[in-house]
């Protein structure tokens, strides 16, 4: 696996129509609250307020990218858009090029301030808070 420096040189080391995907919704989501802010960890661009919020990566089967939201169980879903994958906590959207993001972007927006909310009322990341009930659970 390729290591990246930044996410600027992530998203410039990918295919065109992947790149100006991944341009669009980082700058949404940047733009979805005057606090967000992004770091690159894991190899991986993350955006967060207080906690980390969302995420996103790359799909090689299908050429899409997919934000996957920390507490993506926890959202409504009303627009029916997020997927779980079989993942208990991480639920995400995939966009497969910039044309069906700006299909969805109204809803995407729609999703991305219910997240930003749920990490406005809790204090821990998901994570966090995880591994608490878990140590509980073992006392």
């Amino acid at each position: 696996m390729m290591k990246y420096i930044s996410i600027d040189d992530f998203i410039e080391s990918q295919e065109p129509e992947i790149s100006s995907l991944l341009w669009q919704i980082r700058e949404t989501i940047l733009n979805a609250h005057p606090k967000m802010k992004e770091r690159f960890l894991f190899n991986t661009a993350m955006f967060g307020i207080k906690n980390e919020l969302c995420y996103f990566v790359i799909i090689k089967k299908n050429k899409g990218v997919e934000i996957g939201f920390h507490r993506g169980f926890q959202l409504s879903n009303e627009q029916g858009l997020l997927e779980s994958k079989k993942r208990m906590y991480i639920h995400g959207i995939t966009f497969k090029n910039l044309e069906d993001f700006r299909e969805k972007e109204a809803s995407f927006n729609e999703i991305l301030q219910e997240a930003i909310i749920l990490d406005d009322i809790n204090d821990k990341s998901i994570f966090s808070e995880i591994l608490q009930a878990g140590r509980k659970k073992k006392s």
